[in-house]
This record gives C-alpha cells, sequence and structure tokens, in this order.
C-alpha cells in the first residue's frame, strides 16, 4: 500500500489507513479503544513500530466510518471524493488494488519485478530494516518461559526495563528455538530515534546462540517530535548445549535514552540471566491423519461461535460412540486455518491447544486438549484432536463450549497472531 501512496502522489489519488475499534481486544495488551485518544496512541505506535508513512483517518467512538463502509477488519475500500464506493473488499489485496488504479486512473510506473519483490517481501521485515527487532505483534507472549534477568552493577538508576522469556527447545527443523529481549523505557522516557539498542551476550553457558550480539531497529516517523516511548523486542535463535537443563549467561544491554527534558545519555547495564530449559511440549490430543474416522462412522455435530469477533479458522465437531455402548464415544474437533485468505497456522510458535466446558448432557474427560507441534512453513493442515465423552442417561440433547487458542499468521500483512474463540457444539442423544 505504502509503494501504491508513493506511486501515485500527486495524480488526485490520497491513501490513508484507517483505525476504528479493534477487532481482536486483547492481543498483547492492546484492549478495547474507549476514547479518541487512545485510539491516536495506538496510530503513534504501528507509525513507529512499521515504519508507516500514510496518514490515518481515526474513526469517532460510534464508529461511523465502519458502520457505513463495512465491519471487516482489513477491508480495502476506494471512495470517490463526493462519498459514493466505487470497489471495495472484504481483505485488503494490495494487486487488486494496484490493478484498478492501472485500469481507472493510469500506470503505476512501478516496473513489475519491483512490484513482484514488493509483493513476495515480508512487510514488516522490511519496515524494521537489517536487525533483531521483532515486531510486538509477531511476539509469542503467551508461549514464553519467563527467565531471571538479575542486574549485576545497582549503582545508579536505569531508565529502562529489561526481561527476557524463551519458547521451548526445538521448535524449528534444525532442532532451535527462540530468546526474546524487551527493553522498556520508564514513565516520562524516551529512547533516541537515531541510535540502536545492543544487547551482547557473555559467558554462555547450556544453550548455544546463531549470534553474540543484537541490535534493535531505528523507529521512524512522519513527525521529527515523535518521541520513541515504546518498548523494544530483540529475538535470537539458540541450541542446547550437551544436553543441559539449565541455561545461564551475562546481557549487557546499551541504550540511548532521554529522561525527562534533559539531552539524551548513552546507559549502559549487565545483567545475569538465568532460568531452567523448558521441557519441549508433549502432545496427546491431536490424532494423526491415518486414524481419522471416515464420513461414515462420525456424525457431524452442530458448531455455532459466539461473539461477534470474526477470526480465520473455523471448527468443525464429529462425534463416533462406542459400539458397546452408546453413551460413550469419542469427540473429534477439527479446526481449520481460512487458507483460501492466505492464512497460516504460525508452527514456530506454541501449538494450538483447546479448553473445553461441559454446558449439559455430557461429561468430558479432559478440560484441555493440546495440539501437536508441526515443522516448516505456511502450513495449512487441519489440526484434529480428539477427547473422550460420556452422556448423561435419559437425556435428549448435550452441549459443551470449545475454545481454540491458535496462532496464525497472515504472511502479505506481516503479522502472526493468537486467536481465541468460543465455539458451542451441540448434538442429541440417541
Amino acid at each position: 500500500m505504502e509503494a501504491l501512496n508513493k506511486a501515485y502522489a500527486g495524480k488526485g489519488i490520497s491513501f490513508y489507513w484507517v483505525l476504528s475499534r479493534e477487532p481482536h481486544p486483547g492481543f498483547y495488551g492492546f484492549t478495547q479503544t474507549d476514547s479518541l485518544e487512545m485510539r491516536k496512541e495506538y496510530v503513534r505506535l504501528a507509525d513507529a513500530e512499521l515504519s508507516l508513512q500514510m496518514p490515518w483517518i481515526i474513526d469517532d467512538m460510534e464508529n461511523t466510518m465502519q458502520k457505513t463502509y463495512g465491519r471487516r477488519p482489513n477491508s480495502e475500500f476506494i471512495i470517490s471524493p463526493d462519498g459514493t464506493l466505487l470497489e471495495s473488499t472484504e481483505w485488503a489485496d494490495p494487486d487488486k488494488l494496484k490493478e484498478w488504479l492501472e485500469k481507472n486512473i493510469g500506470p503505476s510506473g512501478i516496473p513489475e519485478e519491483e512490484w513482484t519483490r514488493l509483493s513476495e517481501a515480508d512487510q514488516t521485515a522490511r519496515a524494521i530494516g537489517n536487525n533483531d527487532e521483532v515486531p510486538m505483534t509477531e511476539v509469542p507472549r503467551q508461549a514464553l518461559h519467563d527467565l531471571e534477568a538479575k542486574r549485576l552493577d545497582a549503582s545508579g538508576s536505569l531508565p529502562f526495563s529489561f526481561e527476557a522469556g524463551t519458547l521451548p527447545p526445538n521448535i524449528t527443523t534444525d532442532g532451535q528455538s527462540r530468546l526474546y529481549f524487551t527493553i522498556t523505557p520508564n514513565e516520562n522516557v524516551s529512547f533516541d530515534k537515531t541510535q540502536t539498542i545492543t544487547v551482547d551476550f557473555m559467558e554462555v553457558k547450556g544453550i548455544k546462540f546463531i549470534k553474540d550480539s543484537l541490535k534493535s531497529g531505528k523507529r521512524r516517523s512522519r513527525k521529527a517530535e515523535d518521541a520513541d516511548v515504546y518498548p523494544h523486542t530483540l529475538g535470537v535463535l539458540w541450541s542446547i548445549e550437551g544436553g543441559a537443563a539449565q541455561m545461564a549467561f551475562k546481557a549487557k544491554v546499551t541504550a540511548t535514552a532521554k529522561v525527562g527534558e534533559a539531552e539524551p545519555q548513552v546507559f549502559t547495564a549487565e545483567y545475569q540471566v538465568l532460568g531452567a530449559i523448558p521441557e519441549a511440549a508433549v502432545i496427546t490430543d491431536q490424532i494423526a491423519e491415518d486414524k481419522l474416522p471416515s464420513a461414515d462412522e462420525a456424525a457431524l455435530l452442530q458448531t455455532k461461535g459466539t461473539g461477534a469477533e470474526d477470526v480465520p479458522m473455523e471448527v468443525e465437531a464429529r462425534i463416533v460412540p462406542d459400539s458397546s455402548n452408546a453413551l460413550q464415544g469419542t469427540i473429534f474437533l477439527y479446526l481449520k486455518v481460512e487458507k483460501a485468505t492466505g492464512h497460516h497456522w504460525n508452527n514456530l510458535s506454541a501449538p494450538p491447544y483447546v479448553t473445553l466446558k461441559p454446558v449439559s448432557g455430557v461429561v468430558l474427560e479432559k478440560t484441555t486438549l493440546n495440539g501437536a507441534q508441526h515443522d516448516g512453513e505456511g502450513d495449512t493442515l487441519d489440526r484434529v484432536l480428539a477427547v473422550r465423552y460420556n452422556l448423561q442417561p435419559g437425556v435428549k440433547g448435550f452441549a459443551f463450549e470449545a475454545t481454540p487458542n491458535a496462532w496464525i499468521c497472515h504472511d502479505d500483512e506481516g503479522w502472526c497472531r493468537l486467536f481465541a474463540k468460543t465455539y458451542r457444539v451441540t448434538g442429541k442423544s440417541e
């Protein structure tokens, strides 16, 4: 979108990002906005995090624009100066937008090979540049295991805090994992946007990093006076050394920060980082493809999502009674990612899991079902989890709630997020 904005500058076309109500409130602390000031702060963070150059339209608190043009969370609209809706799509598609503009306005002037490069490149990676920073929306916080980070030299106060967390081992096909460091400015503190934050590793034991030093990205924004008051998270791959159960290392953090109205100053601190190496997730509830019941064996249950939020996955439920007891059997939950709209599972984060809550007429063997860890990128295969059940005698129907939690990515838009939605599953007793 930013490339098209630049290409059609001066041709009577204006491009805008639009912020309305949060479609999935709760991700990484992004709660539902309750004021225009809160929405303005989200816009400032988006500009800093993704280096966006297009201006913004902030919807009013009644969400008038969203109600007028469409409620999808990633819609795209072409509107004439008099307010007429000329074209729209439920999910933004830069290729289709470029095609429409070239047909109705004129050539974009973007060479085909350059457009292909922009289309295939990771949007967020381009924004943060050649560094180790991980965008806030891609940090798998719910899956991280906290590590202890103790400051070694406590003389003098620091204008920032430092936290470390890791994913379990062996999450990649070559046996590596990821560790994340977050440097957060204190209140009334801003980072110098012209300088990078660095983290250097020393005296590493139990694990091996793929590099000895990390550096952050430089936040950019349209206004020079906009302060960088946001956390920076840096990520690094690691592997276990010699079957160790613990990790230990020193991390030296260097950051240039401004406290209040004082001049920017370089601050350095060393931390001892300690922690147990987490156990790889043990999965018992996912069913292999060759073990799935046939369509004749499994009866389809009614599944209906609760709440108005949209999630890029669907849930299908099927039931297979035991041949010896009609009140007992197995329920299969099929988690399906919306691959037609460009989504796929995030295999570098925690596997999907489902929480269960009986409502009436049924007793379930478990309250949580865990999915399996998969390798590779762009995976869209169904995840099928199973649970044993017992129906209560004499009831005509049964119901339970299933809430899948799954990390899903959209590469074209440059994000990975944890989605969760509750579905009510109902069936009839024989």
